[in-house]
């Protein structure tokens, strides 16, 4: 099987995702481990360009999540 969407880059654009909607239980952390130093102040910038896909595609029910993300980032 090919992964359509495979991704060499830094891992905490697939914790962003991972947690764009939904956030994973404390087995998952514990096994993954600590993420790096400031990662809660990058988490939004990278979950911005895929809730922006998911607002163009999908329609306004997104709307209050880009809007939530970019007053994260302090936009």
């Amino acid at each position: 099987m090919i992964d359509p969407a495979s991704y060499h880059g830094h891992a905490e654009v697939d914790l962003a995702m991972l947690t764009l909607f939904g956030k994973p239980d404390d087995v998952f952390w514990r096994g993954y481990g600590k993420p790096e130093h400031g990662w809660e102040e990058r988490r939004p910038i990278y979950q911005l360009w895929p809730a922006l896909v998911h607002l163009r595609l999908f329609g306004g029910g997104y709307h209050a999540m880009v809007t939530g993300l970019l007053d994260e980032i302090g936009v």
